[in-house]
């Protein structure tokens, strides 16, 4: 299966399709399937924002753009993705999801974090792209970010919350990444779909950064 989403080409200018990436500030990113792999760089992780696929539509889509066949149902693809949040175990992790599995995500929060709250929130800037933001950790959050689009809360993130380096399992094409880099903090992260990964990267490069394959 050949995918037709190529993100502007910058897998081309940028490739990441095999091994690891490290950044000259330390962080370190991977094109990997969460579900079957995690590269070790990412237990650095005292923070996590996640935004996984929302449903099983939404997961399959990831995987046919990715140029890949979906194998997994959603519910153990929550469990996996939980799993790894398990073996991270930051200190506080948002995770971003639709309203179909808030129920699930939530209850699967509470049983690694003291503390759970969720924001509503919306993405794309737009207010009728309703979202949640599910938040865990061992204090009660320190701002409350109901209202805000998802991009904000990422930027409030990583400005505002006490970390050494942030992690995201499904980067997509860097807004974690590159708002921790803004704010001078390292960032580690893994991507399905190596074509977005590599918008990271020529973003990074554009912020004056550098990285080099592992």
């Amino acid at each position: 299966m050949i995918s037709n989403w190529n993100y502007g080409d910058a897998y081309l200018r940028h490739p990441c399709d095999q091994g690891e990436i490290a950044f000259a500030d330390g962080s370190m990113a991977k094109s990997c399937d969460l579900t079957r792999e995690m590269p070790d760089f990412m237990k650095r992780a005292d923070l996590l924002f996640i935004d996984p696929p929302w449903t099983q539509s939404n997961l399959s889509a990831f995987y046919a753009k990715a140029g890949l066949i979906c194998e997994i149902e959603y519910p153990a693809f929550l469990e996996a993705l939980f799993e790894r949040i398990a073996q991270i175990a930051p200190n506080t992790c948002y995770v971003e999801i639709g309203k179909e599995y808030l129920p699930e995500t939530v209850i699967s929060m509470r049983k690694l974090f003291h503390q759970v709250t969720f924001y509503n929130s919306y993405y794309y800037h737009r207010s009728h792209n309703l979202c949640y933001v599910v938040r865990g950790g061992k204090k009660r959050p320190r701002a409350r970010l109901d209202g805000l689009d998802e991009e904000e809360i990422i930027e409030w993130i990583c400005k505002n919350e006490t970390y050494s380096c942030i992690g995201d399992l499904c980067m997509g094409r860097g807004l974690v990444g590159v708002n921790a880099f803004k704010n001078n903090k390292p960032f580690v992260a893994t991507e399905l779909n190596h074509r977005r990964l590599s918008v990271l990267l020529e973003q990074i490069i554009k912020l004056g950064g550098a990285y080099k394959k592992v």
